[in-house]
């Protein structure tokens, strides 16, 4: 199952991410980690590396398979906001030697006076961008955890400012090397709040991730894959069917598998979905009273200008049904009709076809985008290998 292939970020690198955990690295009350939102919708999490401490920043990616920030020796770099992370600096850093096991894992791996160095490809906002730099570990604090984590010190890459002044990635996902693996955590969750509100976030690890629970909490069960699997670091569900309000747009047959994202802000749907999609969405909302616009500001495929006939109000529910048990997630128009301009003055649809990757082994897959999973409160338990949601008022959470 080649599962959004074109997102395999840092592989050469995380393949040699081993982690190593300190023995007191997560509280007996698990950690909260406050996430803000960046220019370009990102989530963003501030922690410190080293010893003593130093600032950095990281855009958390829920699919991710590591951890990656820059480091002072890069010789081209993206612009980040804090200063660069200085490893002669930290007593507790210690760079990976050649010829262990973890360097000798990395496919893409090299020596350089006896460190393990790597290159890799990452894609951001659907483009292909090169790092480079070594494997090293050293101690992380994020939220109220402490831990030795595995990381990769990046000293070169073409990124350009699509970062949004950070320093790198946490990676959550399904590998040995993600943050929630090298923690040995059985459970995270995360609450996004709108960001409208200009409220923090919540990442919860280990013990304090929890949902209030009752009669609106579902759970789906992830998709069982195996590490030799190209999808095997995502959270991926079995989709049932995905409904445009009271009409099915893709069943289980056409569009059967939904991948859980918090880099991209929008949804992606089979192709046959979205163009199913974007027919009820622009008959709903004004029909000939308030056409779509001929040319869409971009990356937008559907967008409406707010003037007299259109109706937000008027758009249907997209609603994902989960295959093992009947759970639903519903996602209304306010979260997927958003206001663009600098005058607020067009509203375009925060969901696109999954025909815009323009990649193959993506037959029958979607995406569920950070816009869409605003004010839903998502337990990934590792142990049971089920997510679980529920609807919350996310700026309130402690």
């Amino acid at each position: 199952m080649a599962v959004f292939r074109g997102h395999d970020l840092r592989r050469g690198l995380e393949q040699a991410m081993l982690g190593r955990l300190l023995a007191d690295a997560t509280p007996a009350g698990g950690s909260v980690v406050p996430m803000h939102w960046s220019r370009h919708l990102y989530n963003v999490a501030n922690f410190t590396i080293g010893t003593p401490p130093q600032p950095a920043s990281a855009i958390i990616d829920v699919g991710g398979e590591l951890v990656w920030t820059q480091c002072s020796r890069c010789s081209r770099c993206f612009k980040q906001d804090l200063p660069l992370f200085v490893p002669n600096a930290s007593s507790t850093f210690r760079p990976e030697p050649c010829g262990t096991a973890a360097c000798k894992s990395t496919p893409t791996s090299n020596c350089s006076r006896d460190v393990c160095t790597y290159e890799s490809t990452t894609n951001i906002r659907l483009g292909r961008h090169t790092t480079l730099g070594i494997v090293g570990t050293d101690t992380f604090a994020i939220g109220t955890a402490t831990a030795s984590l595995g990381f990769g010190c990046v000293v070169a890459s073409d990124i350009d400012d699509t970062m949004d002044g950070t320093s790198g990635f946490i990676g959550l996902g399904r590998t040995p090397r993600s943050l929630v693996a090298q923690m040995n955590l059985t459970k995270f969750s995360y609450c996004l709040s709108p960001r409208r509100t200009g409220k923090s976030s919540r990442l919860f690890l280990g013990s304090s991730a929890k949902l209030a629970g009752g009669e609106s909490t579902s759970t789906a069960p992830f998709i069982k894959t195996s590490p030799d699997d190209d999808s095997h670091h995502y959270y991926l569900l079995s989709l049932e069917a995905i409904r445009a309000g009271n009409t099915t747009i893709a069943t289980a047959q056409s569009g059967g598998i939904l991948v859980m994202h918090t880099v991209s802000p929008f949804s992606l749907l089979v192709d046959s979905a979205y163009r199913a999609f974007k027919k009820a969405v622009t008959e709903a909302v004004g029909g000939a009273a308030a056409p779509p616009m001929a040319t869409p500001p971009q990356p937008f495929d559907l967008c409406f200008k707010k003037a007299a006939g259109f109706s937000r109000a008027t758009a249907p529910d997209l609603v994902f049904t989960f295959q093992g048990g009947g759970a639903a997630l519903t996602v209304p128009p306010a979260k997927y009709l958003i206001d663009v301009g600098e005058e607020k003055d067009t509203a375009c649809a925060a969901i696109l076809s999954m025909a815009r990757l323009n990649r193959t082994g993506l037959e029958g897959v979607s995406v569920l985008g950070r816009l869409q999973q605003e004010d839903v409160h998502f337990l990934y338990d590792l142990k049971k290998e089920t997510l679980s949601f529920e609807p919350a008022d996310c700026s309130s959470l402690p």
